[in-house]
């Protein structure tokens, strides 16, 4: 008996040992995989119209340097610096005392010839009557005849050198040469100024400004072709188009602090020619600033309609992919299950993409949550309207509206 207890302990310790051996060797069934949570919306209908959008510079329509037509010691400054002048207002004062006198002595000297004239005119009017009498010597006739012209000769010069003084001393309060906003005064008073070379100040008139960009030659062609379509629909020709100015083809400029386009202009001039070396041409808008936002020498953004509006089926640019140069779209079919769709892309509008093709108006897109898909994996879809996943103003700006309301208005354009 007691040499069978201790056989039984140890068929027991080993097979004690078997099942714990058992037991680390099994793995726990896995649990299955929570679908990926993805937020999906329905493209949205727009009016969309095609446009281009480049980087410009502004620059101003008027500017001028302020310099001293006198050379003369700077006695006053009459402005504050960054005021609005009108073209004839004074703005320096150079000491006059010196042109003043000059002009006095060219004065004098006037009034001297024109005694003189008086003089040499009798002389040469009693030679006449000698002369024609018979008693006055041929030389006697030409020397009084000289005289008196060489007088009116030195009259004449006289008159010359004064009216150059009074120009001198009217110098010498020196005005702006036109309207707009100067700068500060560049040399201060009591230095000396140098004619024709100084510069004192300088204005720029800003009531409006000029926006330039260079457009490539496919959007030139692209332009001038619309144009050419909208004239021949109306029984036109290219050679009746009118001028550029007369068009006032809408533009669109943002600074690069602002969202989208708020200020409006006109194009109103194009060059006449392709720069070949670099294949665009140089357009420029005007836009008025009488709120005084815009400065010259700004980078901005511009924008410039091709076409009237048309109803379009756009997304946020944002939940579009890129493979390889093609664009696509993840959607969401009716079974939860995430589908690849290549599509076709158009202009970009305020932060929406226009889709041609790919994707119809009952498609819902994902918007939120592409990174944790793949297609054919299933998803639980939570379906909103697109317009609360936009951000404020992505729907539609004040100047899209303004753009489709101006083309669609407009029966004649141009570039």
């Amino acid at each position: 008996m007691a040499a069978t207890l201790p056989r039984v302990r140890s068929c027991l310790l080993l097979m004690t040992f078997m099942v714990g051996s058992a037991g680390c060797e099994g793995k726990p069934a896995p649990a299955a995989a929570m679908p990926a949570e993805v937020t999906v919306c329905q493209p949205l209908q727009r009016q969309i119209t095609d446009a281009v959008e480049y980087t410009g510079t502004t620059s101003a329509p008027e500017s001028a340097d302020v310099r001293a037509r006198v050379t003369g010691f700077l006695e006053k400054v009459l402005f504050e610096p960054r005021a609005r002048v009108n073209a004839g207002d004074p703005i320096f004062e150079i000491d006059a005392r010196p042109f003043k006198a000059a002009l006095e002595r060219a004065e004098a000297d006037v009034k001297a010839n024109e005694a003189q004239l008086v003089k040499a005119e009798f002389d040469a009017e009693r030679i006449i009557e000698l002369q024609e009498k018979g008693v006055a010597s041929p030389s006697e006739f030409t020397k009084e005849i000289a005289n008196r012209d060489m007088v009116r000769a030195s009259l004449a010069a006289s008159k010359a050198i004064a009216e150059q003084a009074a120009l001198e001393y009217s110098w010498c309060k020196v005005t702006a040469p036109i309207t707009g906003r100067i700068s500060r005064n560049y040399i201060d008073t009591g230095n000396i100024v140098t004619a024709d070379q100084t510069v004192l100040a300088r204005i720029t008139n800003d009531d409006s400004l000029f926006a330039y960009f260079n457009c490539s030659e496919r959007d030139v062609l692209t332009l001038r072709e619309w144009a050419r379509k909208e004239y021949v629909g109306d029984g036109g020709s290219p050679t009746s188009m009118p001028e550029i100015r007369q068009v006032k083809w809408p533009m669109y400029l943002g600074l690069m602090t602002e969202e989208g386009f708020p200020h409006v202009g006109v194009m109103d001039y194009t060059s006449p020619e392709v720069d070949a070396s670099t294949g665009t041409l140089q357009v420029r808008g005007v836009f008025p600033n009488s709120n005084n936002i815009l400065i010259p020498g700004l980078f901005v953004r511009l924008r410039l309609p091709i076409g009237k509006p048309y109803p379009a089926t756009v997304v946020p640019e944002r939940v579009l992919g890129s493979d390889q140069g093609q664009r696509y779209l993840f959607v969401v079919n009716a079974k939860n299950v995430v589908e690849y769709r290549p599509v076709a892309v158009g202009t970009l509008d305020a932060g929406l993409r226009v889709i041609t093709q790919g994707i119809s108006d009952s498609d819902w897109v994902i918007v939120s949550g592409m990174q944790r898909v793949r297609p054919g994996a299933s998803v639980n879809a939570q379906r909103v309207p697109m317009e609360s996943v936009l951000k404020p103003g992505t729907a539609g700006t004040a100047a899209t509206t303004q753009t489709a309301e101006r083309i669609e208005s407009r029966g004649d354009t141009q570039l």
